[in-house]
């Protein structure tokens, strides 16, 4: 049964029934699965993540809201195009909200800058992005909510805190606009406050960028066990040429090494506990690696002490 609803009061409102308004719906997803689709088969990369990876292969927070942002306002254009056309107006959505622009040009900014950011310190050799290699976590090389080191970082959690609040609200006004039947209006309206909060974070984000770089990151020890007198060597990247000042830690305390480089370090399983000073107890024993460098400390990675 073909059920209208028509909603009184508003001269954008129009009775318009269930069915249209799940078929514009329907139709604003398919719109995205073609769009993902296509995408796919011209590049020939059909994961969901490649869509916002960055240069070293980990999830890049810039690129993620960007691509977000794009998901929900091509959803929503579709959508309500869908909605009025079903009622014979065929035209382009037109009056999009200056806010509505303005977030969409933040987005695009942000990830543009982030990417010229991050490619000026990679060609200055401020920082190395070579990824980490096969087997290694994610999260030593950074993620959608850390730096480059793995730990939490507070600009990123912000930029996407305000994003996901934004996107949130507007996806869910697109659905009641669908819902109530109004064909009229163009895309929802972004609102101002959000909209500096969000341009706020986003500059946060960028600033932070600009003057944090090097991060050290670790990655597995080869081997990952073995007793003390044992030969190990871990990679990483952004180490450093030289040690200078910079420490290895095992067990939270640091040991000497037996050779540095930028993307590894060799040392020696010690005889005893760095961080008590006595013999090993409780072998096996999982502790912790991680390296010091001027002031920043890198990822940890595991190696497993034997007897």
């Amino acid at each position: 049964m073909n059920v209208s609803i028509l909603a009184a009061g508003s001269p954008n409102v129009a009775a318009i029934s269930a069915g249209s308004k799940w078929g514009a719906i329907l139709i604003g997803v398919a719109f995205l699965g073609v769009l993902y689709v296509a995408t796919a088969l011209i590049t020939g990369h059909w994961g969901l993540k490649e869509l916002f990876a960055g240069f070293d292969g980990v999830g890049s927070t810039s690129k993620l809201q960007w691509l977000l942002w794009l998901i929900v306002i091509g959803f929503g254009y579709v959508a309500i195009w869908v909605l009025r056309a079903e009622h014979g107006d065929y035209t382009a959505l037109s009056d999009i909200p200056v806010n509505l622009l303005t977030v969409l040009g933040f987005s695009t900014a942000t990830a543009a800058a982030a990417k010229g950011i991050t490619a000026g310190f990679v060609q200055t050799g401020k920082v190395a992005k070579t990824g980490a290699p096969a087997g290694a976590p994610a999260a030593a090389t950074g993620g959608i909510f850390q730096d480059d080191g793995g730990s939490p970082e507070l600009a990123k959690i912000q930029m996407m805190a305000f994003t996901i609040i934004g996107i949130g609200i507007f996806l869910a006004t697109v659905l009641h606009q669908i819902a109530i039947g109004d064909i009229k209006d163009s895309l929802p309206n972004i609102d101002s406050s959000l909209l500096v909060l969000m341009g706020i974070s986003q500059g946060g984000y960028l600033g932070k960028k600009l003057v944090t770089f090097g991060t050290p990151a670790l990655f597995a020890p080869n081997p990952l066990s073995g007793p003390a007198g044992k030969a190990v060597t871990v990679t990483g990247s952004g180490l450093g040429d030289k040690q200078g000042s910079s420490q290895l830690l095992l067990n939270g305390a640091p040991i000497p090494v037996t050779a540095w480089s930028d993307t590894s370090i060799k040392f020696t399983v010690p005889a005893d506990d760095p961080a008590t000073g006595a013999a090993w107890a409780s072998l096996p024993k999982a502790v912790p690696l991680a390296v010091s460098k001027t002031g920043q400390l890198s990822s940890s990675a595991m190696f497993k002490v034997t007897t």
